[in-house]
């Protein structure tokens, strides 16, 4: 909330790849009420006990929370992503993710592929840093809104206990939080552009 002691270095996005099996914890909801009462799109992994139902961890499960589920390639549910409901009532996941055979930096300044919600979340955190970046006036209600708003239903149901409200779709995302104009941007690698 304030790093070094200063709010105004706080986060706009957490990405949280942590958590409890045990969806019943409620060691972090103070947290994360104070994080949301500050603004912050704070976002959780479901987790990694799927496919059956009620397995969805904590921090995710809890009240407020933002639960990410994963997804693989053809677009369907990963058999290990965890599910809802929370056992506090609300579906989980709230959306979900690419979370199968993501390449990712690993120890030692390798490359690798990996499974997981922990994977999943990352890149609804860079939806959601994509929409602060088109329109800064968003709130992180809004922000959420519009991720679920504009997700790739994944059922005819939802939302649903399963993917939430689908698959996030960052195009349709910032499409639906702009008004008019075109969104530029440089790609640097330290001060150099990257082609």
């Amino acid at each position: 909330l304030a790093p070094g002691g200063d709010p105004a270095y706080a986060p706009d996005v957490l990405s949280n790849s942590w958590g409890s099996n045990n969806g019943l914890d409620t060691e972090f909801s103070a947290d994360i009420a104070a994080l949301r009462a500050a603004g912050i799109v704070v976002l959780f992994a479901n987790g990694n006990t799927g496919p059956r139902a009620g397995t969805v961890g904590s921090p995710a499960s809890l009240p407020g929370a933002f639960g990410v589920g994963a997804t693989d390639s053809d677009d369907d549910v990963a058999y290990f992503s965890s599910r809802g409901p929370s056992p506090f009532g609300p579906v989980r996941p709230d959306i979900s993710a690419p979370g199968v055979g993501v390449l990712s930096t690993f120890p030692g300044g390798s490359y690798a592929t990996a499974n997981g919600t922990s994977m999943a979340t990352p890149h609804v955190a860079g939806v959601a840093a994509l929409l602060l970046s088109a329109n800064p006036a968003l709130t992180a209600v809004s922000v959420t809104r519009a991720l679920t708003g504009t997700a790739v239903p994944l059922s005819t149901t939802l939302p649903n206990n399963d993917s939430g409200w689908g698959r996030v779709d960052a195009w349709n995302a910032v499409l639906s939080v702009i008004s008019t104009g075109v969104i530029t941007g440089r790609v640097l690698d330290g001060a150099q552009p990257i082609s």
